[in-house]
């Protein structure tokens, strides 16, 4: 059977294949990430037998990330024996042809909350009386690193688009959140990670 984990929530569809996986404790456990691929190594594990008669599973980490001449041999070496588990995550949101790769597999969708984006659509000039509110939802209700992670797309985006901010605030503001999730990480704020990312929008948006 083929397990496919999904969607734009990372934490959420990362969690439930790591506790899948962790079901597998007496499974012999071969783990693939995109940027480390070897066919051969693959296909030795899905072909040979197992010393002492261990079922195996093979665990993917971005599996529809990797190039698509080499993604093409490996979805023929898995067809050619689906004796095994398979666990395919991957850290967005696949497309309808992608969930169709291997017919029968059981897809585990794991969308983003809504939350999110309709804080983020609020991220305009003059706005902050809706704004902030949102914000603080947001920062109750969803994972921090991953309200920061959109926060740094969104103004990214808006860096190389069309923006109601001038570019030069946009850009201040954009390596801010970048100093911001590297003072978080290092232990290095000395105000709440909540207070300071606040901080910033409110300077962006008055």
């Amino acid at each position: 059977m083929i397990f496919i984990f999904h969607g734009d929530d990372q934490n959420q569809s990362r969690q439930s294949f790591n506790q899948a996986l962790d079901q597998k404790k007496d499974y012999d456990i071969l783990r693939v990430d995109n940027k480390e691929i070897n066919l051969d190594t693959v296909n030795g594990f899905i072909n040979s037998q197992s010393l002492f008669s261990t079922p195996r599973t093979i665990a993917f980490s971005n599996f529809f990330s990797i190039p698509k001449p080499i993604l093409d041999k490996l979805v023929k070496i898995i067809k050619s024996n689906l004796n095994f588990d398979i666990y395919i995550w991957q850290d967005k949101t696949i497309t309808p042809t992608q969930t169709k790769t291997f017919s029968g597999s059981i897809i585990k969708y794991f969308p983003l909350d809504k939350i999110i984006f309709q804080c983020l659509n609020n991220l305009r000039p003059n706005n902050l009386s809706r704004f902030i509110p949102l914000y603080h939802q947001v920062i109750q209700e969803q994972p921090f690193d991953l309200f920061l992670f959109f926060t740094k797309l969104n103004l990214r985006k808006q860096l190389t688009t069309y923006s109601k901010f001038s570019q030069e605030s946009l850009k201040k503001s954009y390596l801010q959140t970048i100093e911001l999730d590297f003072q978080n990480k290092t232990g290095q704020l000395v105000i709440s990670k909540e207070i300071a990312l606040e901080r910033i929008f409110i300077n962006l948006m008055k």
